[in-house]
């Protein structure tokens, strides 16, 4: 995909892709993992495929390290997400709620300290008056029927199929009512694209078959991803959660195109 004239311009380029991403100054050479893994594979290749918005990746990034709990690479990732301009204070912030519902509130609360932590750095650094930043609030209240026709009718709007039995505590005030009739609806600042980018992470990488296929069979049906961006999701997925974790969600992204005719 790439052609390079010689090593040294293939990492001069790969260089140049990690500062512009990472915001910082890029490493030198360090030994095998940096060199080869880091700067060549990961900054001169993946970062530089393109299809994908830089946006899009920042959330498959933010998703893996924050599953990962990867101190370091969240730290990283999270101040450069917000320092280079890709995602806004307020974006992250719905973010941030969002992955509390697909990863659990005790990892969405480590993404929120490193945010904020961010937060006041930038502020100091640009010499910026910290202020409270805006946020979406929740749905108004109402009564139980009526939020449960909300939650079914999100639903069914978000996968384009009937939404499933509400027969248990769980089923029906947790992932009806509350994620897809509060969460999945609440388009300020984080579109269904983005947050359909965000769940299939979240569930491959908890090794939920069910979620994650229904999640890429409504991205291809629906429009939100083309067979070709969901490629590069999981080329993107993979170098932060492993090969063997890509080969499965590849396996699931090619299956769905399948079955909807997309795939080559």
């Amino acid at each position: 995909m790439f052609e390079f004239r010689d090593a040294e311009e293939r990492r001069s380029l790969a260089l140049a892709e990690y500062e512009h991403i990472m915001t910082t100054p890029g490493p030198g050479p360090m030994g095998a993992f940096i060199e080869t893994g880091v700067i060549g594979f990961v900054f001169g290749e993946m970062w530089r495929r393109g299809v994908l918005t830089p946006r899009d990746r920042r959330f498959i990034t933010l998703c893996c390290v924050g599953i990962a709990d990867a101190d370091m690479p969240i730290e990283t990732h999270v101040w450069a997400a917000l320092n280079s301009g890709d995602l806004t204070y307020e974006e992250y912030d719905e973010f941030v709620l969002f992955f509390g519902t697909q990863a659990g509130w005790p990892k969405a609360s480590v993404m929120l300290s490193h945010g904020m932590t961010s937060l006041f750095k930038l502020a100091e650094e640009r010499g910026d008056d910290l202020a409270q930043h805006d946020f979406e609030w929740w749905a108004e209240p109402t009564d139980d029927d009526t939020r449960r026709r909300r939650g079914e009718a999100a639903y069914e709007s978000i996968h384009g199929a009937s939404a499933p039995s509400a027969d248990t505590a769980f089923a029906g005030g947790a992932y009806l009512d509350f994620l897809y009739g509060e969460v999945w609806t609440r388009d300020r600042y984080l579109t269904r694209r983005d947050r359909r980018i965000i769940a299939i992470c979240c569930s491959a990488a908890a090794g939920v078959d069910e979620e994650t296929t229904e999640h890429v069979r409504a991205a291809l049906a629906l429009g939100d991803l083309t067979f070709e961006e969901l490629q590069e999701l999981v080329v993107h997925y993979a170098v932060y959660l492993g090969w063997p974790l890509g080969r499965r969600l590849d396996d699931t992204v090619r299956r769905e195109a399948d079955q909807e005719g997309l795939a080559p």
